[in-house]
């Protein structure tokens, strides 16, 4: 898997749940509580971020400067994140809930506006990378 489709994946996942986040918070952040208490759906959920991470760092294997190395970065950052939800998984729940609270959907509104941000920068990167 090359880096590009790593972008496209990332995006679709950020928008679905950013768009989520941002319209409904309540329903959204009740769907998010589910898979963060069920530590094996959390843990198959990571292992597939973390075989996609891997695959766009492994077939591109080469760090430069701009675009592509922020890819690389962002890619890097995910095996990081995916292997401490698959080896600790009960200290990475409270960093989670200290942020996704039912008593401040304004936050978590603000959590999905981030994501559709993240989501159009990794979507415009994608195009970018695709017009090298």
């Amino acid at each position: 898997m090359d880096l590009i489709t790593f972008a496209i994946v990332v995006a679709s996942m950020e928008f679905v749940v950013g768009l989520a986040l941002l319209l409904s918070p309540e329903r959204a952040l009740d769907r998010v509580l589910e898979v963060l208490d069920n530590q094996a759906l959390l843990s198959v959920i990571m292992f597939g971020f973390l075989i996609l991470s891997v695959s766009a760092v492994v077939r591109d294997r080469e760090f430069e400067w701009g675009l592509r190395g922020v890819i690389t970065w962002i890619a890097l950052l995910t095996i990081t994140k995916a292997l401490l939800y698959i080896w600790f998984p009960k200290r990475m729940e409270p960093l989670q809930r200290r942020f996704l609270r039912r008593d401040k959907p304004l936050w978590t509104r603000c959590i999905g506006v981030f994501m559709l941000l993240f989501c159009t920068f990794l979507s415009w990167s994608a195009y970018a990378m695709l017009q090298l």
